[in-house]
């Protein structure tokens, strides 16, 4: 199962360090070579000759130990994964800002592949939100956490702090070690994206793009080759393509589809947006941009329609009989479909167009994969997303049959503790049978797993 893998296991000062011996066995039988750095406090639990004998290795605390050439927390990194139990609040907080006060710590800022974070502590301890904080901050930075589970404390109350059992944290490294997605390329899109109005003004939509960005960096982590497309920048080990605007996303997405084993749409895009680009920023009070974004002053004097003449000039009043002017008011009108500030009230009416529906066209183009063996070709699998506020599974199931995408993820944006700019969510997948799979509240980078984890069941 974990046969020629090299893990390192990190123990820092947990009263649950002692339940570290029997991982490190569990290691070793199924065929994996072991090391173990300890904090210096962790030898007050555990000692270095009973993780010796089990790893059949020498035991590392502090620097300066290793009779290598390179520097111990080099050394030390030349492992396949780096499982940290128990993992403190301190060592926790350390990690998360990358302080290497000591041997285990040098270790993990210098750690480049997988590392799995199993926290133990008090219920108070964990429930602190600067520990919290720290633990989203190592989510989001692709560190797995194997969060504790509730039951009797060594402090003497029952909570939430727990260390997780070793065959859990056993099952868990071999989940990391064994990459379900090698050999898959997923693209993924996420972020809402932006409408310009004219050079700094925008139409967009709440979205954050977290719930795409989770998806992307577990698919990373299961082993998958992953194309993002968002609407912000990352810093990420996997390719990124970054747009703006629904169009830009949609030439982008078209390109790509045609070589992805899955698409998985979770961007937010705008179903429309304006017509007429002002190049120009629009001007307060009687102001006409034209269809080119070119903007003449508007007169003011009397009433009646004003038009702006196609060569830009200064627009003239027409109809300026200020008797009938009192009674109509002041209107504006431009020439070929320009926009118009009313120069009474200084509001801007926008023409808005429909945007394409990215979804529903990449689920129209045809077969492209090569299937094993030359029998035939097949298209990818499309994932589309559903943001609802209301009566979420009945627009949903109308949703998957107009798009024709083969799984749709629903979930409430009506609800204030998940969705949009939330790092938590919970979703329903329904299939083109209308078959529906509700997975409850969860952290994103969680729902992710279970999302892609049913993509590909």
């Amino acid at each position: 199962m974990l046969e020629n893998k090299n893990i390192l296991v990190g123990i820092s000062a947990g009263i649950s360090a002692y339940k570290i011996c029997e991982l490190v066995r569990m290691y070793r039988k199924a065929g994996a070579n072991v090391r173990v750095v300890l904090t210096p406090n962790a030898l007050n639990l555990v000692t270095k000759l009973t993780l010796e004998t089990l790893s059949n290795n020498e035991v590392y605390v502090n620097n300066f130990e290793i009779d290598e050439y390179k520097p111990e927390h080099i050394a030390l990194t030349e492992s396949d994964i780096f499982v940290i139990a128990p993992a403190t609040a301190n060592t926790i907080g350390k990690i998360a800002n990358g302080i290497c006060d000591n041997l285990l710590l040098s270790t993990a800022c210098a750690f480049s592949k997988p590392i799995l974070i199993v926290p133990a502590m008090n219920t108070n301890m964990w429930n602190n939100p600067i520990v919290q904080e720290n633990l989203t901050k190592l989510s989001k930075l692709g560190y797995h956490i194997l969060e504790p589970a509730s039951g009797y404390l060594a402090c003497g109350t029952s909570g939430i702090g727990r260390m997780r059992e070793v065959e859990e944290i056993f099952d868990k490294t071999v989940d990391i070690m064994t990459p379900k997605l090698k050999g898959k390329k997923i693209l993924i899109t996420a972020g809402g994206t932006k409408e310009k109005i004219d050079p700094v003004r925008y139409i967009s939509n709440s979205s954050s793009g977290k719930m795409g960005l989770a998806l992307a960096d577990t698919a990373y982590s299961m082993g998958a080759e992953v194309t993002l497309i968002s609407t912000f920048k990352t810093d990420k080990p996997y390719l990124n393509y970054v747009t703006e605007t629904a169009l830009e996303m949609e030439k982008i997405v078209k390109e790509q589809t045609p070589f992805q084993d899955c698409v998985i749409m979770a961007a937010a895009v705008s179903d429309y947006r304006v017509e007429n680009y002002a190049k120009e920023k629009i001007k307060r009070g009687g102001k006409c941009i034209g269809p080119d974004g070119e903007t003449t002053s508007l007169i003011a004097s009397g009433g009646g329609k004003y038009i702006m003449s196609a060569d830009n000039s200064e627009a003239t009043s027409l109809n300026k009989n200020a008797e009938s002017a009192s009674n109509a008011g002041l209107q504006a009108e431009c020439q070929q479909g320009g926009k118009c500030i009313n120069p009474e009230d200084n509001s801007i009416t926008l023409k808005l167009v429909e945007n394409p529906d990215i979804l529903k066209e990449i689920c129209l183009l045809p077969p492209t994969l090569t299937l094993p063996d030359g029998e035939g070709t097949r298209k990818p699998i499309i994932v589309g997303f559903c943001a609802e506020s209301e009566n979420l599974i009945e627009n949903a199931k109308i949703k998957i049959q107009h798009k024709g995408c083969d799984l749709l993820v629903a979930n409430d944006i009506s609800r204030k503790d998940i969705g949009f700019d939330s790092d938590s969510n919970e979703v329903y997948i329904i299939n083109r049978e209308l078959n529906i799979k509700h997975i409850e509240k969860d952290t994103k980078q969680n729902i992710a797993k279970r999302i892609l984890e049913e993509i590909f069941e």
